[in-house]
């Protein structure tokens, strides 16, 4: 996943609103949203080349998602899977038992990622970077974030400006007023003048690919948004999990809560 907002503390009835767009390759086979684990019953999307997910949300309103670092695609291609982080973070349950699983991985192990963490009162971001061991962790504080394919609230990428202002935008709106324009937000396919794009992130990439990768939606012939996920969460419990298997622009947008129910057996 290539971008996460986050509204920490802002919105009046949810604690915690995220909206998210996953790019990738359009080879890379994937599925939507399905159950991942039973305890904690979690639920996400899962990534059919390596077995892993690139977000997920557990029944009682724990958030794990992940972006790649910009640059990773240089680095060897590392034994482990990123994706093997988000699905074992869900599986620890909790901020603190996440803490203590990040403390047994090695950046050096997987190509650099960032990982977004926590629930209705507690969120951190961990960088996993080559050269370094540890993985560096931080308070994510209230307000209107933005983790793109580098750190938090990046100022080199400008789609994290623009995400930022729209947000602000509906960030105070009734749920259904700004989940709408979350959609949007999330479906936005402005390309930044190509002079705002740092000429450090067009190196290694050919004519304007860069700047096509500056879009919120993206859209090239090989690589783009491929999904989207909007949740809302409050404590203990999963408010509003929304999702678009394919790019947001498209939808259609679909209702997956009801996934982090488990059914009910009938007594024998």
């Amino acid at each position: 996943m290539c971008t996460i907002v986050i509204l920490r503390q802002v919105h009046p009835e949810w604690p915690l609103v995220l909206a998210a767009n996953r790019d990738e390759l359009y080879a890379r086979p994937a599925t939507g949203p399905q159950v991942l684990l039973e305890t904690p019953r979690a639920v996400g999307g899962r990534d059919v080349e390596r077995g892993g997910t690139w977000m997920g949300v557990t029944n009682d309103g724990l958030f794990v998602g992940l972006t790649n670092q910009r640059g990773g695609q240089r680095e060897p291609v590392a034994a482990r899977s990123r994706g093997e982080v988000v699905l074992e973070a869900l599986r620890a349950g909790g901020p603190d038992a996440i803490e203590r699983y990040l403390d047994t991985l090695s950046g050096e192990d997987f190509r650099p990622f960032n990982l977004l963490y926590g629930d209705a009162s507690t969120l951190r971001v961990a960088y996993a970077r080559p050269g370094r061991k540890s993985l560096e962790r931080r308070d994510v504080p209230p307000g209107i974030h933005v983790l793109p394919n580098d750190t938090l609230d990046s100022p080199l990428l400008p789609k994290v400006g623009r995400a930022r202002m729209l947000a602000a935008q509906v960030a105070h709106r009734p749920w259904p007023e700004l989940e709408q324009g979350l959609k949007a937000l999330l479906a936005d396919d402005l390309l930044p003048p190509a002079d705002e794009v740092p000429p450090a992130l067009t190196e290694g990439f050919p004519g304007d690919f860069a700047r096509r990768l500056m879009a919120l939606c993206i859209h090239t012939p090989a690589y783009g948004t491929r999904s989207s996920a909007i949740v809302a969460l409050g404590p203990g419990r999963v408010g509003h999990y929304q999702v678009s298997d394919r790019a947001p622009c498209e939808g259609p947008w679909r209702d997956v809560t009801g996934l982090l129910h488990a059914p009910r057996v009938p007594p024998g």
